[in-house]
């Protein structure tokens, strides 16, 4: 993530370090709970899962139904939610204790999925994220001009991750396979003629500056 690897950039770009260092990540949880499905207003959760629109009171983000994707993740009389809660409009949500954050979770769950009689969660998983999911505000265009800048003075170096072309699973796998190619092509001195083949030595040190390629 760009806030563990801005020291680093600023040894050898002082400006590449400090724009890393203006990437903001929110706290973000997650929150894994189970109830019976008669708890449930729809028993069978027959989809994906639902997101919250902050104009209907309900402070959790929105819940993945992780049982209707994966059969067999809970007994068949339960079902499985994984939530998530917290994020740029509501860093409060870094100064709560796990149990807090679990109260909300369930108060939230009653007022959208469950019975108002429903049971207590069965709690399978809860991590909060201090700094989760980079945010794509104003200035973060010359955050990325930056870094470009950084690696064109700087061949070899190679700066990655869900701060520089979106944050979706599948967009950080596009991003990593185009990388990879990119650092395969440096190393192997790709497009170079023979005059200016990179040495053994200064494979070497190439091999080292290009192993400083940041992940999500």
């Amino acid at each position: 993530p760009a806030h563990a690897i801005g020291d680093v950039v600023r040894r050898v770009d002082a400006s590449a370090g400090d724009a890393l260092d203006k990437v903001y990540y929110p706290p973000v949880a997650s929150v894994t709970v189970a109830y019976p499905k008669t708890a449930f207003h729809m028993p069978d959760l027959p989809g994906f899962g639902n997101l919250n629109p902050r104009t209907e009171g309900v402070r959790t983000l929105g819940t993945i139904w992780s049982s209707s994707l994966f059969p067999g993740r809970c007994p068949p009389d339960y079902n499985l939610l994984l939530n998530y809660i917290g994020g740029s409009r509501d860093v409060e949500l870094g100064d709560l204790s796990h149990d807090e954050i679990l109260q909300q979770v369930d108060r939230d769950l009653r007022l959208t999925l469950l019975k108002p009689d429903a049971p207590e969660p069965k709690l399978l998983g809860l991590r909060l994220w201090p700094t989760a999911i980079p945010q794509y505000e104003k200035g973060h265009q010359a955050i990325l001009a930056a870094l470009d800048a950084c690696e064109a003075a700087n061949p070899g170096l190679f700066l990655g991750g869900n701060y520089r072309t979106g944050v979706a699973f599948g967009d950080c796998v596009q991003f990593g396979l185009d990388h990879a190619a990119a650092v395969t092509d440096f190393l192997g001195g790709a497009g170079t003629t023979p005059e200016e083949a990179p040495s053994p030595q200064t494979a070497e040190e190439d091999s080292s500056a290009a192993s400083l390629v940041t992940s999500r």
